[in-house]
C-alpha cells in the first residue's frame, strides 16, 4: 500500500510536509560606548595587496596621516582624472595624469599615509568603494591598502557577502550578531598584527567587499542589532558559521583541535534549500588522491566509511589498495578528493554504491504517535522538487525525514559513489538552517541559542 504525506497547504490540524528551498577575554583595546573598538583596520588583501600602483577613482580627496587612530588632515587635492598611489623611493606618492601631486614623506608604519573622500562619501579604489579612511603602506617598492573605519560600518560590507540579503530579517540579524562576535574574537587573536591591520577581507577572517555590496536588508540587520555579541562564561565566543549542514552540525574538536563548550553538534530544526550532491570516483581517481596526500597503497580497490560522529557526519575514510591502506580523517576528508576531480562540499554524506546512482534512502516518519518506515520512493510526496529537503510537522514540532545510513560502509569495485547534503565545515551556525528557522517564525535569539550552546547574547 502506498504511504501518503500531506503538504503544508492541506491543513494545519494534520501532519504535513514542509519543503524548503583560542579563547581570549573581551578585548583590551580602546572601545567605544557599545563595547566595540572605535575603529578597525581591514587589510584589503584580496585585491589591493603588494601592487605596483592603486587607482583612486575620487576626484576630490583629503590627504593626511594616522594620528593615534584619527585622521590628521594635511592637504586637499583635486583632479578630474582621479589619482594613483604608488611607492617611489620607499615613500607613498600620489600621482595624477602621470604628474606627482603629493608625497607622504613623513609616513611610516607608525604614521600611515591616509586619504579620505573630501565630500564625506566613500573612497573608490579600482572597482570597489569603501567607507572611512584608506591607508597606503609601502613594502619592497610596492603598495598595499588598508581600510580604517568603525566596526559597525565594516559589518555593513560583510553581511551581504556572507549571507544572502534576500533571507528573512531574523536570519540576517542572527548573522549580524555572529559576524560581530567573530570580528572581535579574531581581533583578540591578533593574527594580522604583524601585517599592520586587525582583519583581512577574505574568508580567513570574514569576506568583506566594502560599501559597494551594501543592501538595505543587511544594513537593517546590522543597525537593529547594534553592539550585540555572544558570550560564554563572560568571554567572547568563536562564533563560526557556514553555509549548510544538511541536517546536523558537528563538534568543534571534530574539525579543529580545540573543543569549545558552546560549539556542540546539534540537529538543524529545518534547512532552507540545503545543497544535495553526488560524486562518483573511479579507483584510478582514488589512487591519484592517495598519492597526492602522500600515501602509497598501490592501486586503489575500494573504500569504506570507517568512523562517523555521534550525529552521523563522516569522521574517517579508509581507502584500500593492492599494497596497503590509507586513512584520512576530520575536515581533511573534504579536500582529499580534490585531486580526484571534486572536493566534497561537506562531511555529511554516505556511500551510495559501487558506481551506481545515489540509492533512495530509507526514511522514518513519526507524528509522535506512530512510526512509519520505508524507502523514500514508496511515499507519495506532493509538490516536491528535485533536491529539496522534506520535513514532517505535527502541529507543534518540525521533524526532518532522516535517511537511515549505516554507521560504517565498505565498497569494492571499479568506482564508488558518494551522496551528500550541505556545504561547509559544519561547526556553529548553519546559515541555511538560520534561514529556515526564521521562515518558521523563530527569532534571531532563538536561532543563535539553537546553534551556539549555552551562550549569552548582550
Amino acid at each position: 500500500m502506498t504511504k501518503h504525506l500531506l503538504t503544508r497547504a492541506a491543513c494545519l490540524m494534520m501532519i504535513f510536509i514542509v519543503i524548503v528551498a583560542a579563547n581570549p577575554a573581551f578585548p583590551t583595546f580602546a572601545r567605544g560606548s557599545s563595547g566595540l573598538p572605535r575603529t578597525i583596520r581591514i587589510g584589503l588583501t584580496r585585491t589591493f595587496a603588494n601592487l605596483d600602483n592603486i587607482s583612486i577613482g575620487n576626484t576630490h580627496i583629503h590627504a593626511g596621516y594616522d594620528n593615534g587612530g584619527n585622521f590628521s588632515h594635511v592637504t586637499t587635492l583635486q583632479s578630474a582624472n582621479g589619482f594613483t598611489a604608488r611607492v617611489t623611493g620607499g615613500v607613498v606618492v600620489l600621482y595624477s595624469g602621470g604628474q606627482r601631486v603629493f608625497s607622504f614623506t613623513d609616513a611610516s608604519p607608525g604614521r600611515g599615509a591616509q586619504i579620505t573622500c573630501a565630500n564625506g562619501g566613500t573612497v573608490r579604489l579600482g572597482n570597489y568603494s569603501y567607507r572611512g579612511t584608506i591607508e597606503f603602506r609601502p613594502s619592497g617598492g610596492r603598495v598595499s591598502a588598508i581600510n580604517v573605519l568603525c566596526p559597525e560600518e565594516y559589518l555593513l560590507g560583510v553581511l551581504p557577502v556572507e549571507m544572502y540579503a534576500s533571507f528573512h530579517i531574523n536570519a540576517l540579524k542572527a548573522q549580524a550578531i555572529a559576524s560581530r562576535t567573530f570580528m572581535v574574537y579574531r581581533m583578540n587573536e591578533g593574527g594580522h598584527t604583524n601585517h599592520g591591520f586587525d582583519l583581512c577581507d577574505t574568508t580567513h577572517c570574514q569576506s568583506y567587499r566594502g560599501a559597494g555590496r551594501e543592501h538595505e536588508n543587511t544594513t537593517r540587520a546590522v543597525n537593529e542589532t547594534r553592539g550585540l555579541m555572544m558570550f560564554y562564561d563572560n568571554e567572547i565566543i568563536l562564533a563560526v558559521y557556514f553555509a549548510s549542514c544538511g541536517g546536523v552540525t558537528d563538534y568543534s574538536q571534530n574539525v579543529w583541535v580545540t573543543a569549545k563548550p558552546y560549539l556542540r553538534a546539534v540537529r538543524s530544526i529545518v534547512e532552507h534549500n540545503p545543497p544535495q550532491w553526488v560524486h562518483t570516483f573511479t579507483m584510478a581517481q582514488l589512487t591519484t588522491a592517495v598519492n597526492a596526500a602522500g600515501g602509497n597503497i598501490g592501486t586503489a580497490t575500494g573504500m569504506s566509511i570507517s568512523e562517523v560522529s555521534a550525529l552521523g557526519r563522516v569522521q574517517e575514510l579508509t581507502v584500500y589498495g593492492t599494497s596497503g591502506q590509507w586513512r584520512v580523517s576530520g575536515e581533511a576528508i573534504r579536500n582529499f578528493f580534490a585531486p580526484a576531480g571534486n572536493a566534497l562540499m561537506s562531511r555529511n554524506f554516505h556511500i551510495a554504491g559501487a558506481g551506481s546512482a545515489a540509492a533512495a534512502p530509507v526514511v522514518t516518519v513519526t507524528d509522535g504517535r506512530q512510526v512509519v518506515s520505508g524507502d523514500l520512493a514508496t511515499f507519495n510526496i506532493a509538490n516536491t522538487a528535485p533536491g529539496q529537503t522534506i520535513y514532517v510537522y505535527d502541529g507543534r514540532t518540525l521533524r526532518r525525514i532522516e535517511p537511515t545510513v549505516p554507521q560504517t560502509q565498505t565498497v569494492f569495485g571499479s568506482s564508488v559513489t558518494l551522496a551528500g547534503s550541505g556545504w561547509g565545515h559544519g561547526v556553529g551556525m548553519s546559515q541555511r538552517g538560520a534561514a529556515g528557522m526564521a521562515l518558521l517564525g523563530y527569532t534571531y535569539r532563538e536561532i543563535l541559542l539553537h546553534y551556539y550552546t549555552n551562550v549569552e547574547i548582550r
